[in-house]
């Protein structure tokens, strides 16, 4: 959700929380006031989030916080395909893909850490194909590359 407008980002947190309700309403879960607030955080974030500031950033919210219930949550919301572990960052973001849960290709840029996610079976499937070819198995539902965004290629965020 980088480089939107502040009220548009706002509008984009309300819709993707909207989504979320009703996907938690369809699974029949509850998305509790700390995953509520673990998910708006992560939306209105700028960058990946690590847990531990993700616990500093809701200490002040009137909630007994521990790392153990900011993690319990963040594997709620992986689990229901809202949000991302970016594991080479050890941080969190949200899913950008319309929470199917389905593969994911994650871009990293390595200089600003900003983090794209698109959708793409087919080069997916293609790519856990290659590694079964080669005797190894994609432990999850995304991978991660790294690589320089248009900006920082062209110096801006420096």
């Amino acid at each position: 959700m980088q480089d939107e407008p502040k009220e548009d980002r706002q509008e984009l947190v309300a819709k993707a929380l909207a989504e979320a309700e009703a996907l938690c309403a369809e699974k029949k879960v509850r998305l509790t006031r700390l995953r509520r607030l673990v998910l708006t955080t992560l939306l209105s974030s700028d960058c990946p989030t690590k847990a531990y500031d993700l616990l500093e950033q809701l200490s002040g919210e009137g909630l007994r916080l521990t790392p153990a219930s900011v993690y319990r949550s963040l594997d709620f919301l992986i689990e229901l395909g809202l949000v991302h572990k970016i594991s080479s960052l050890n941080a969190y973001v949200p899913c950008t893909c319309h929470h199917k849960n389905i593969a994911s290709l994650i871009f990293i840029c390595s200089d600003c850490q900003q983090v794209k996610e698109i959708n793409d079976p087919e080069l997916y499937a293609s790519m856990r194909s290659r590694f079964n070819e080669l005797g190894l198995d994609l432990d999850d539902n995304s991978i991660e590359m790294r690589g320089k965004c248009k900006r920082c290629a062209n110096g801006v965020h420096k």
